[in-house]
């Protein structure tokens, strides 16, 4: 899913078919071989001569592609501000929530003060009850928590929405962030900033409260499960009742809580995190007071800062931007509207909604998208779960059971291409041009209690966790459903004119990653309604698993930088969708070609255009205080293991490029996982 204007225009070549296109090669002819590191080979000119902007923490085929659509956006929401546009409905809100942000002569003139209220708020809490009540406010206001409330999709009924609870306190940092040897300079760095931001909130003994902080916050990242942890399907879904989680997790004042946050009748809680609650009440009843406030004032002034004046912004960028993800410039400020109006963008959320971002979504399709695009993807995908079937129905490892259900489970997937059906509304949200920390307060207590109203509302198939105008692709288990966003369909990760071979090596293998993730490690654990329950025989538990062990280690074994390797249970999921979808989308390839034969074109086969795109389309590069964090926190490899190691599991690829057994990749074929 890594878009390329580049190689879209190697899509243009090699659909040409004459001798006389540009080269295939962005940046220049391959100087590695294909069986010694097939992703430099595809990709070695253009990482020489791409660099890294100084505001992004990597570049890639997906920040292209990103670019293209925040442009649109940004065009329709310098539209939607502009003096004389309509003044009401949603291009209203859209364009005073941005023009608010873009003032930033108000914005500094106002400094710190919007947060005076909540500051005094903090300074006067008494008691620990006040504070949990403060935590439960989060979902509804700036506030920090100890602990997350989500409403979401009832994992074991698709048909209802369920409340779910988790571990929280880290803010945006991750556990590694606290816990890695690595990690060091970076935390002398936080603990300045913690410093910083308490003494712009001028709170009393700024600089040994940062220490407190650090302290406690190290405490709560041990106590928190590991991003593999957080992955186990059946771990992380434990319902009980409220008087059930009081009695697991004695010392925190749930009913306060939750009574805060809206859930004072709730009945039912799913816990997620269930041995990581009991310590963190545990840290919340022995803290001394002084220290939880402090705590609490912190990451209210850390989810702020950018909304404030320069020196709060800056303090803001220079730990999350530049200490974190080695940026040496923030985003211009328009990125930074357009990330708190429409989703993405200021703190790199890739799947964050924004504030408006389904009205965003609304005017940006209507705009720019392309609805043949629509028909045309989806036929591609009817093809590729015709495919898929026939791939599932002839497993050497599968019962005659299982085969059935996974057949039931590909028809019973709805495929969502575009534009969503339906989406979030906006009514009664009041948004102003003159105030941004309001807008931003009031927006995300708006969402908070639309959530909550959705407790008590049936699920709407149709729904969607993302907006159309951010360039993805995702699979929901629970919802039987997988969408393919606006953003994503354009060149180059889908252009109707390309060669059938690009065409199937890129989208294709998309479609089919995503397709596979119906059966990846999780996946796997819904049935052909959406339900979670192990629909499989042991024997076919025990033969999944041996295979997926052997993908753990083989991924495990690829280093992304001196040292640092990949974690092949963390990135298991994704590993099998990409093998999975890379084989799949190779046998679909083959039969769309039927009896005849791909063309030779600028000396290439069909095969080997077929796998040039693939590598080609998920091309990038990231800063190594990213890379870093990825390799931590993320279960997508990093793209040059990604790709060799999702290549040499492909039988064609070996013929198409002449790898033999002495090459560095080369894999025996009985060691090659074959899954689906």
């Amino acid at each position: 899913m890594r878009p390329s204007l580049l190689l879209f225009c190697l899509a243009l070549a090699l659909s040409a078919g004459a001798s006389a296109q540009p080269s295939p090669w962005p940046g220049g002819a391959p100087q590695i071989d294909a069986g010694k590191d097939f992703f430099r080979h595809a990709n070695g000119g253009w990482l020489e001569e791409t660099a890294i902007p100084p505001d992004r923490p990597g570049y890639s085929t997906a920040t292209q592609l990103t670019q293209a659509a925040e442009a649109h956006v940004h065009e329709m929401l310098e539209d939607a501000a502009r003096a004389g546009a309509p003044a009401d409905g949603e291009a209203a809100q859209v364009g005073a929530y941005y023009a608010a942000f873009m003032d930033e002569a108000r914005v500094e003139a106002l400094g710190g003060r919007p947060l005076h209220g909540e500051l005094t708020r903090l300074r006067l809490a008494a008691t620990r009850a006040t504070l949990a009540e403060m935590m439960g406010q989060a979902n509804a206001s700036l506030h920090g928590s100890l602990f997350q409330l989500s409403v979401g999709r009832d994992s074991r009924d698709a048909t209802r929405h369920a409340l779910y609870l988790g571990q929280g306190g880290l803010g945006s940092l991750d556990r590694a962030f606290y816990l890695d040897a690595g990690n060091a300079a970076r935390r002398t760095a936080y603990r300045a900033y913690v410093a910083r931001l308490l003494t712009l909130a001028n709170w009393p003994q700024a600089d040994s409260r940062a220490d407190d902080i650090l302290a406690l916050e190290t405490r709560i990242a041990a106590a928190s499960w590991t991003p593999a942890q957080q992955r186990d399907e059946r771990a992380i879904y434990n319902p009980m009742t409220p008087g059930q989680l009081a009695r697991l997790a004695p010392g925190f004042p749930w009913g306060a809580y939750l009574a805060a946050a809206g859930m004072g009748q709730v009945e039912r809680i799913v816990v997620v995190e269930r041995t990581a609650l009991p310590p963190l009440a545990h840290l919340f009843a022995t803290t001394p007071l002084p220290v939880l406030r402090a705590w609490a004032t912190f990451h209210l002034m850390d989810n702020a800062a950018p909304l404030l004046a320069k020196d709060y912004a800056d303090a803001w960028f220079d730990l999350h931007g530049r200490t974190v993800e080695g940026k040496t410039a923030p985003p211009p400020r328009w990125r930074q509207a357009l990330a708190q109006v429409s989703g993405g963008g200021w703190k790199d959320m890739a799947h964050s909604r924004g504030a408006l971002g389904d009205a965003v979504g609304r005017l940006y399709t209507a705009r720019w998208f392309d609805n043949r695009a629509q028909a045309t993807l989806a036929g591609l995908v009817t093809r590729m779960k015709a495919t898929l079937k026939v791939r599932i129905a002839a497993s050497p490892w599968m019962s005659a059971e299982a085969k059935a259900e996974a057949a039931r489970k590909v028809d019973a997937y709805r495929i969502l291409i575009g534009v969503p059906a339906s989406g979030d509304r906006y009514d009664g949200l009041v948004i102003r041009r003159d105030d941004l920390y309001g807008n931003v307060v009031r927006a995300t207590a708006y969402a908070w209690a639309r959530d909550l109203r959705r407790l008590d509302q049936p699920v709407d198939p149709q729904a969607w966790t993302i907006t159309p105008q951010t360039v993805n692709a995702y699979n929901d288990g629970a919802a039987m459903t997988v969408v393919f966003t606006a953003a994503l369909l354009q060149p180059p990760a889908f252009d109707t004119n390309a060669d059938l071979a690009i065409t199937y090596g890129g989208i294709g293998a998309i479609i089919g990653h995503e397709l596979t993730h119906a059966f990846d490690d999780q996946g796997r654990l819904f049935d052909a309604a959406g339900h979670a329950r192990d629909w499989w025989t042991k024997a076919d538990t025990a033969r999944f698993t041996t295979l997926a062990d052997r993908l753990v280690a083989l991924y495990g074994g690829c280093q992304v930088a001196p040292g640092l390797m990949v974690n092949g249970r963390l990135t298991l999921g994704e590993n099998l969708a990409d093998v999975g979808g890379l084989q799949l989308a190779y046998a679909a390839y083959h039969a769309a070609l039927a009896d005849g034969e791909a063309p030779v074109i600028n000396g290439l086969t069909g095969d080997q255009r077929f796998f040039l795109g693939f590598a080609q389309l998920r091309r990038g590069k990231r800063r190594p205080e990213a890379l870093r964090a990825d390799v931590a926190n993320d279960p997508h490899t990093p793209d040059a293991c990604r790709v060799n190691q999702a290549v040499r599991n492909v039988d064609g690829w070996y013929t198409a490029f002449g790898v033999g057994t002495g090459a560095a990749l080369y894999l025996r074929p009985e060691d090659r996982v074959r899954v689906w």
